[in-house]
């Protein structure tokens, strides 16, 4: 990692007295640089050109609507690496302990914050087919980033697990409501990628999984990495996002985004060679408890 950095540097001719690594980054490489002028920012090299076009593209439309990172400087990259961003730092922590009530509410108004900003299809230039997402098609996507994991599935989890895994997803498609939209989706919106300072939010992070879609996708991480270990936070998110927006049915669709998540996890485990992360083990321990209380 670290000369894949250095080699970007010298390509993007920065001058850099100092450098660190950035917590709660699985997919991209990413680090915060001190510039010999004592500037701080933030360099991040994403895993392919389509993370970087929806990044770049994504932090330009949002810049001053949201507590997003500027861009500084841009390269395109080359037949060997992806491209990279130099963002601007901002100064917080992700939130990686106990989620007050406070914290939560706050991140159900960004939450909504997100959601309820406009996007017009001609603002999006050469991201447009790989952000945006027409009405009707939202299950249809849904589905096709499902069933193109199964047959990674299938290198790691049994024939009985993906079928009844299968079986589950095909019977809550039958019942989903008409898609909350059009909505910026997040895609990946947990603590990790939300900074705080002073028990304040102070930004948000990773828009390289971005889409135009259906809001009550962005909940179900939350109901994972929130709800279910913090008491009390589910009714102050709620709260926080009611007080931007009308909330969409997620409870209809959190079960299917749970199981939908859940198992095309374990299917990014098996395309990035992470199969023997915890990451990968706790995907197949939570799709096990979800196949088992659905009783099907």
């Amino acid at each position: 990692m670290e000369k894949l950095i250095r080699k970007v540097i010298k390509i993007m001719k920065l001058k850099v007295r100092d450098m660190d690594s950035v917590p709660e980054s699985y997919s991209s490489k990413v680090c915060s640089l001190v510039l010999e002028n004592g500037e701080k920012v933030i360099l991040k090299i994403p895993y392919n050109k389509k993370k970087l076009l929806k990044e770049y593209k994504m932090l330009k439309l949002l810049e001053g609507k949201l507590p997003t990172p500027r861009i500084l400087d841009f390269w395109e990259g080359n037949d060997e690496i992806s491209g990279a961003l130099i963002l601007s730092y901002i100064d917080g922590k992700p939130i990686t302990n106990n989620i007050g009530n406070k914290i939560a509410y706050q991140m159900g108004e960004l939450l909504a914050r997100l959601h309820d900003i406009n996007i017009e299809r001609n603002e999006l230039g050469k991201a447009y087919e790989l952000i945006y997402t027409e009405e009707d098609k939202w299950w249809e996507i849904i589905r096709e980033w499902f069933e193109g994991c199964i047959d990674d599935c299938k290198n790691i989890l049994n024939t009985k697990l993906i079928d009844e895994c299968i079986k589950l997803f095909d019977l809550y498609y039958k019942d989903l409501p008409k898609p909350d939209y059009p909505s910026i989706v997040h895609m990946d919106y947990r603590p990790g990628n939300i900074l705080i300072k002073d028990s304040n939010i102070v930004g948000l992070l990773d828009f390289e999984t971005v889409r135009i879609g259906s809001a009550d996708v962005d909940f179900s991480k939350i109901k994972l990495f929130v709800w279910d270990l913090y008491p009390g936070s589910r009714k102050s998110f709620l709260l926080g996002y009611s007080n931007i927006r009308s909330l969409p049915d997620i409870e209809r669709t959190l079960p299917f985004y749970q199981l939908f998540n859940t198992f095309t996890g374990v299917g990014w485990c098996v395309k990035r060679g992470k199969t023997n992360d915890s990451f990968c083990n706790q995907n197949i321990i939570k799709l096990e408890k979800i196949i088992k209380e659905s009783r099907i």
